[in-house]
């Protein structure tokens, strides 16, 4: 007998069914050129992306992002689950109606979703206009409500909330609560009999008669919307009182192609007033439905718009625009349009190819960016389109209440939060306008959802696409309804990554300056229990050391003011929800600056116990003066989601970052083993240490020598010469051209190191221009490392050291550049900015820099470039986007450089990390560890040579010779394949880890040894990633030499090698990590190397 619950859930799954076929959205679905498009839908032959169950085709009218279940029940009981008994119904098994990755929006619940490759994203916008988080985490059933977590909400007494309206203050209650447009005319009829009856003393009713009258002949006319609550300007007009400014001057028309900054890089506006800022944003699919606008548009054919949601104002007979409708908090009816209530489309990676246009791409990076497959300057600009003829219905936004209650902004889960008006936690935005108020309240206007991803300013770093199929965009219009202050909150979702990337621009469609003082990238609160945050800090030599710590109440910081990320602090965090970070399990979530400047981010507990999360410039001494039509576009966070700890986290970003990040030219480029002459001959560089260092080197493999500092100018130390971009001809008489051409008659390849940030006092640059570094004209100037640091803000300095560099790049074969910054900023002050704007030269200067870099790699786009910061002081994903790798630290200690490489792989590739092996005893440390240890921690890089060959031996030479050999047949696992963290180095004396090929044919596992305790046994190493059912020869490579007599206690050496165990292994994937393999230490610094690889079979 079915219960009545089995039988609601029953009629739940027919109506799921019916209204799935129903939804047969055009602007869902597969283009023609996609695989399965003839077949009308997907295929999974295992039941779904996810595995299990039976095979699913969609038929002709199923929107091809949702797999269609056949039922919330399955008459056979799920594994694990109840089975049915003689007495008992069939076991229910809830099916979840999968929804591809991309974005949607449910105009009835006025909720986001945005579905990556394994994750999901919810927020809505609440009655107050707010953008309230709901959910991150895994993904759920698209009919899943999740609304009802705002119930958590919970008032907080004397937290500000609510705001009185215009009614309220003209002593108008009654106009403050009307419905509808139904509500208005029998309140209007009331009030008028009230009118006809007053005394000729009491104006009351006739204000109230009056005021109605207006509003409902005002909305009658220019077609606008009653169910939002009334803006004070509106509701004085329709009253006849005085009105504060004109509104006229308050909403300027919008004037396209008058102006060269554009809302968002993709037309000119000058002004916004009361058109939505999103209309200049590329328009490709729909922000809501609703019928479409009939104002007449200066623009591209728009998309439909929702009557709520961005619609401009028509102009009034009189030629004042009528103003916009502005919703204060409070309940305010139903919806206008009583169109279909249900979820509107989701945007996915596919579309039909009638949709055209895209939005993908970086068009001002062509250069850097070339090597892509489709180009990137095809898939710049973004292209918009009518989608009027392809959509069937329209949807308006629900602007009824939906609020559980009232409560003020101070408690709530917020993705955007103003200053001023009682959110007392770090805000995303701080301005200050003319009258010199800092309150700036801002609400949801509107918003669009766009395939692809929207260009960036040039040489601005960011994630890329090659095909607007890959990622989906969604931009919210905040609007300060006062000020005309427009905040575009972007976020894009990468389909095949969980990772969304965010960013806001500024818009000041004012007619006064407008002050930014703060400008975050990302913020997102948090709901749980317990917090963890988990930072890369250190120093010069010892950078992104892993610091795990329990967040508790109030402020945790972590940031850089040197003008560089720093050695400090890296701009990459993790928040771990609920409990400390595990590698293989839990969910954590991660935060990455797309920035090589002034940093902040941010964990803040509230006295609720909720945790904001703030990332985004630092705003030290920040300040952006922002003229009316100008914008101001922060920096690219990507954050990065798992459910599965930290080593899956990093595995997504390390795909993200080789494959979206570096340029493409060098995605899967293995760097040519080089050696850097530094350590090597420091200063002491002549035309004839150089060549007898190359001979040697040829000797042992090597393929490239990089000639260090000391080439140019007058630099024999540290004391001149920097910003003298030419050859020294008492060390390199026959020029660069010469010395390249005798390394490369050797059959090496020739690098060059350069710091063109920097001038030395003495050098015939600063003599000639002593302005054209950072300084304040009436105080000294700091130097470090004897010093100055050049002002890249300055057009004139940036165009100087680009001629330059491109100069010496031209004149012989230079195949690698490295780019180094020896010092941070001090006295930042530039000669070319009136006083009120010192506050932007930081962030200019890093911007000059981009430009640089991003000239100089579009120039030379087949020159390897590495940058550096005195090591790893500039270590990060802004970095990447114009270099493919970074040097890591200037400690190349081989146990040193175990932790500052596992740290950094928290966040970034390996195929990233500058490492090399240098001579012992270390020039950094003093420590000695052998060959074979310093080979196999470099190989976890991109491996290179920091010594002088001229003085090793001819066994020595033969050593190198074979890790070389060795790097070339790991090099494309290392660099392509999975990283799997196993022992870390931060929680134990060892450390090791492996890497796996794509397709689990492929691995390598390396262990180190940090310190050993004499008589402590190791635990087993349990392998990761490897297939659970495929079979493995596990082989140790590299074996080592050295072995204890267990009788007399001496140390002895075995010619024929001393193996962890001896022949080769055979053992399943199941077994390698669940058993583990023995592996033992005989001496500090010792390590071993597995390889193991598939049978066939």
């Amino acid at each position: 007998m079915s219960t009545p619950a089995h039988t609601a859930l029953r009629a739940v799954a027919s109506a799921t069914n019916m209204s799935t076929e129903a939804r047969a959205h055009p602007s869902v679905g597969r283009s023609p050129e996609d695989p399965g498009a003839a077949r009308g839908g997907m295929d999974y032959p295992s039941g779904g992306p996810n595995g299990g169950g039976d095979s699913i085709r969609g038929g002709g009218g199923v929107a091809n992002n949702v797999v269609p279940s056949r039922s919330l029940f399955d008459g056979q009981p799920a594994n694990g689950g109840f089975s049915g008994g003689p007495n008992r119904e069939p076991a229910m098994q809830l099916r979840m109606t999968e929804q591809r990755p991309g974005i949607s929006w449910d105009a009835r619940k006025r909720v986001f979703r945005l579905r990556g490759k394994d994750s999901l994203y919810v927020f809505r916008v609440d009655d107050s206009k707010n953008l309230e988080h709901l959910y991150w985490g895994p993904p759920l059933l698209v009919e899943d409500d999740l609304t009802y977590l705002s119930k958590t909400n919970v008032p907080a007494p004397f937290d500000p909330k609510g705001v009185v309206s215009v009614a309220r203050k003209m002593g108008l209650d009654e106009l403050g609560e009307i419905a509808d447009e139904h509500d208005l005319s029998e309140r209007w009829k009331v009030y008028t009999r009230a009118k006809d009856t007053a005394t000729e003393n009491d104006s009351r009713p006739r204000r109230l008669e009056n005021a109605s009258w207006r509003l409902w002949s005002m909305e009658r006319h220019r077609g606008g919307d009653l169910n939002k609550d009334l803006s004070d300007n509106v509701l004085a007009m329709a009253l006849g009182e005085p009105v504060e400014g004109d509104v006229a001057a308050a909403t300027p028309t919008r004037t396209i192609g008058a102006d060269p900054v554009a809302a968002d890089g993709e037309e000119a506006i000058s002004s916004a007033g009361a058109a939505s800022l999103i209309e200049s944003a590329p328009q490709t699919v729909p922000s809501t439905g609703g019928p479409p606008s009939e104002v007449d548009e200066p623009v591209a054919p728009a998309l439909p718009r929702s009557a709520t949601a961005g619609t401009p104002a028509a102009d009034t007979a009189s030629g004042r625009p009528s103003p916009p409708f502005s919703p204060r908090m409070g309940p305010r009816g139903a919806a206008v349009f009583p169109a279909r209530i249900s979820q509107t489309p989701t945007f996915g990676p596919t579309s039909p190819a009638a949709l055209g246009g895209t939005t993908a791409g970086l068009s001002s990076l062509t250069g850097v960016h070339a090597g892509s497959s489709m180009g990137l300057m095809s898939l710049g600009g973004g292209s918009s389109m009518d989608l009027a003829p392809h959509l069937s219905s329209y949807e308006a936004t629900n602007w009824s209440k939906l609020d559980p209650e009232l409560v003020g902004k101070n408690t709530k889960l917020l993705e955007f939060a103003d200053h001023g008006t009682g959110d007392y936690r770090e805000p995303s935005l701080k301005v200050r306008y003319k009258d010199g108020s800092t309150v700036s309240p801002l609400e949801y206007k509107s918003h669009r959802i766009v395939r692809g991803k929207p260009s960036l300013d040039e040489f601005a770093p960011g994630v890329y696409v090659e095909s607007p199929n890959e990622a989906t965009t969604l931009i919210v219009e905040m609007v300060d309804p006062v000020m005309n202050l427009v905040v575009l909150v972007h976020y894009t979702v990468m389909h095949e990554y969980d990772a969304i990337i965010r960013r806001n621009v500024v818009v000041n469609s004012s007619s006064d300056l407008v002050t930014l003082l703060h400008v975050a990238s990302v913020t997102l609160d948090y709901d749980a229990d317990q917090y963890y945050m988990t930072q890369l800090s250190g120093g010069w030599a010892r950078e992104r050391q892993v610091v795990v710590r329990k967040l508790d109440d109030g402020l945790t910081v972590v940031k850089s003011s040197r003008g560089a990320s720093s050695h400090q602090f890296n701009p990459f965090i993790v928040i771990s929800p609920g409990g400390p970070p595990a590698e293989d399990s839990g969910i954590v979530t991660s935060y990455t600056l797309v920035y090589s400047g002034n940093f902040m981010a941010s964990a803040e507990i509230s006295e609720s116990r909720r945790l904001r999360v703030s990332m985004g410039l630092n705003p030290e001494g920040f300040t952006w003066s922002l003229s009316p039509g100008e914008k101001f576009s922060s920096p690219e966070v990507i954050m990065n989601y798992s459910d599965e700890g930290m080593g899956k986290l990093s595995r997504g970003l390390h795909r993200l970052m080789r494959q979206r990040l570096v340029p493409p030219r060098w995605r899967n480029y293995s760097c040519p083993v080089l050696l850097n002459t530094w350590e090597a001959a420091y200063f002491d560089v002549t035309h004839e240490v150089v060549v007898e260092i190359a001979r040697v080197a040829a000797k042992a493999g090597i393929e490239m020598i990089v000639l260090d500092d000391g080439w140019f100018g007058e630099r024999n130390d540290t004391t001149a010469g920097l910003g003298d971009w030419f050859p020294n001809r008492t060390k390199l008489p026959y020029g660069l051209d010469g010395l390249v051409r005798d390394v490369n008659n050797l059959g090496l390849k020739f690098g060059l190191w350069m710091e063109p940030e920097m001038v030395s006092m003495d050098s015939k640059l600063y003599k000639e221009h002593p302005d054209w570094c950072l300084h304040v004209p009436s105080r000294g100037r700091t130097t470090g490392r004897n010093q100055l640091v050049l002002d890249f803000s300055r057009e004139c300095v940036r165009d100087h050291i680009y001629n330059e560099m491109d100069k010496i790049i031209s004149s012989c074969p230079i195949e690698y550049v490295k780019w180094d910054m020896n010092r941070h900023l001090t006295e930042v002050f530039s000669q070319d900015f009136p006083a009120e704007r010192q506050g932007e030269v930081a962030h200019r200067f890093l911007m000059g820099v981009y430009e640089v870099l991003g000239r100089i790699t579009r120039q030379h786009p087949d020159v390897l470039f590495e940058t550096c910061s005195g090591g790893g002081g500039r270590f990060d994903a802004g970095m990447l986007f114009f270099a493919p790798q970074i040097w890591t630290s200037d400690n190349t200690d081989a146990l040193s450089r175990v932790q500052i490489q596992m740290g950094t792989s928290l966040a970034y590739p390996v195929s990233s990390m500058g490492s090399h092996v240098s001579s012992v005893p270390n020039h950094q440390t003093l420590r000695t560890t052998s060959m074979k240890t310093r080979s196999l921690v470099a190989l976890c890089g991109t491996f290179g040579y920091e010594l002088d060959p001229r003085n090793l031996t001819t066994e020595e030479l033969a050593d190198i010779r074979r890790y070389i050999e060795l790097h070339k047949m790991l090099s494309p696992i290392v660099v392509q394949g999975d990283l799997y963290r196993m022992w870390s180095p931060f929680m134990s004396d060892s450390a090791a880890w492996m890497f796996v090929s794509q397709d689990k044919m492929d691995a390598v596992a390396i262990a180190v040894n940090l310190r050993r305790e004499v008589g402590r046994l190791l635990p087993r190493l349990t392998l990761r990633g490897l297939a659970p059912n495929k079979v493995y020869q596990v082989e140790e490579l590299c074996p080592g030499h050295v072995v204890r007599n267990i009788d007399t206690g001496a140390i002895d050496f075995d010619s024929s090698g001393v193996y962890q165990f001896g022949t080769p292994l055979r053992m399943s994937g199941r077994a390698l990590c669940s058993a583990g393999l023995p592996v033992k230490f005989l001496f500090d610094a010792d390590s071993v190397i597995y390889s193991i690889k598939a049978i066939a079979g």
